[in-house]
């Protein structure tokens, strides 16, 4: 929930503080500014403006206190010509001052979770005269005004102004550089904030292993921390997300370094280490608490699986094995997911080949095609946001394989706890 300061007579040092922020969220925004300077009680995060202690009429008589929460355009950090007429609102249905409930704005029933504890009910659709609006300020002038009006007939004392609180941005130190605005548009902001706070590691980033931090940096975990221990090669920028420059290519960054650079441009918490998680280094996963394997080769990643399992962690191990045949490409993608809950599955089912197995190191192969390892990693990062609740789970699979010739997915080694097996491997 947006964080708010009580109006007081005297300000303290904690208050001036909040004041510093409020100042900051709205300095570059004229009409955010213009709102709080108004005497609007409004607050800025999570790529929503929240606007509350708005009077309305709950019904005969009845005068209560209600919020708007309004989804934000944003260019380069600054609030850009509202693209939508809707609204979100906090409270019971707003009515006219007979009790009756308003058809300006309209009022439809929509739960939407917004995470941090602000739940709206209710969608609220204004139609302005010149089919939109200049700014948020006339946005939300409007739609107060439409609301407030049959209040102050009751009671014209009633306002929702000069009830200005101070505007603090939520986690100002957050995961990004810049406010994640499209999940509030999408509605998920709520299920984004179960991945908050907690700590990643990306084990490889030779393709499939850059496409998993592409993903992952979208997402608001606190911290990514990036493993490998090789040079950017030419053929990277053929098996990669981005484009890499000649110049980029030619002065042979060390991939951490290369890929921690680009997406600290959205993510504050991008570490890298330039390390292959040999034996000696294996203890810096113990401040992670999910890891992606995207290493060729069981040989090298065995004794991270040991270590993971060892230690309790929850991980995901991403394989290909691609063969060339006269009619084209053709082979499989493989996901497997390791729990606490269950591990068994990944020898006594041989899902991840170890160099001791009879079908030796299979997936250690050099054949790769870019889309194929964006899917990989599409699908193990699904994987991992369903243990996290971001996505439904019914099956609870903890192996997956897709068939490029069949164009199939078959899921197996089913948890127990959601649903029962589907298909072989």
């Amino acid at each position: 929930m947006p964080l708010v300061a009580a109006r007081a007579t005297s300000t303290t040092p904690r208050q001036q503080r909040r004041r510093s922020l409020s100042r900051a969220s709205t300095g570059r925004n004229p009409d955010l500014r213009r709102l709080r300077d108004e005497g609007y009680s409004l607050s800025v995060a999570r790529g929503r403006l929240v606007v509350t202690g708005i009077p309305f009429v709950s019904g005969p008589g009845r005068i209560e206190r209600g919020t708007l929460i309004v989804p934000l355009d944003m260019v380069e950090g600054t609030t850009a010509r509202p693209t939508g007429r809707d609204v979100f609102w906090v409270g019971a249905v707003p009515c006219d001052d007979r009790g009756v409930p308003i058809d300006d704005p309209i009022t439809s029933p929509l739960r939407r979770d917004f995470g941090g504890g602000l739940v709206a009910n209710h969608l609220l659709h204004a139609k302005p005269d010149d089919g939109g609006f200049e700014d948020y300020h006339q946005l939300v002038s409007s739609y107060v005004g439409l609301i407030c009006r049959h209040a102050i007939s009751l009671d014209p004392t009633v306002t929702a102004r000069g009830r200005r609180r101070v505007v603090v941005t939520e986690n100002p130190q957050g995961p990004f550089d810049y406010a994640d605005t499209a999940s509030q548009r999408t509605g998920i902001g709520a299920f984004s904030g179960k991945l908050e706070g907690s700590s990643v590691a990306i084990v490889g980033l030779g393709g499939t292993g850059a496409y998993v931090l592409d993903l992952v940096a979208k997402t608001p975990v606190a911290r990514i921390h990036l493993f490998d221990d090789e040079t950017l090669h030419q053929h990277d920028a053929f098996l990669s997300p981005g484009a890499a420059s000649f110049a980029e290519i030619g002065a042979a960054p060390a991939r951490v370094d290369h890929y921690a650079a680009l997406y600290s441009r959205v993510h504050r918490g991008v570490v890298p280490h330039r390390s292959g998680l040999l034996v000696a280094s294996l203890a810096m996963l113990d401040q992670v608490d999910f890891a992606f394997l995207c290493i060729d080769g069981t040989a090298a990643k065995r004794p991270v699986i040991e270590h993971l399992e060892r230690t309790g962690k929850r991980f995901v191990d991403l394989g290909m094995k691609l063969r060339l045949t006269p009619t084209g490409v053709s082979g499989t993608v493989r996901i497997t997911t390791s729990t606490p809950a269950m591990r068994s599955h990944v020898r006594d089912m041989n899902r991840i080949p170890f160099p001791t197995d009879s079908r030796g190191d299979d997936d250690a192969c050099n054949l790769q095609v870019a889309e194929l390892n964006a899917l990989n990693a599409a699908l193990a990062v699904i994987r991992w946001k369903k243990l996290y609740g971001f996505y439904a789970d019914p099956l609870g699979e903890h192996h997956a394989v897709y068939s490029v010739d069949g164009n199939q997915v078959l899921n197996t080694d089913s948890d127990g706890a959601a649903g029962t097996r589907c298909g072989p491997s």
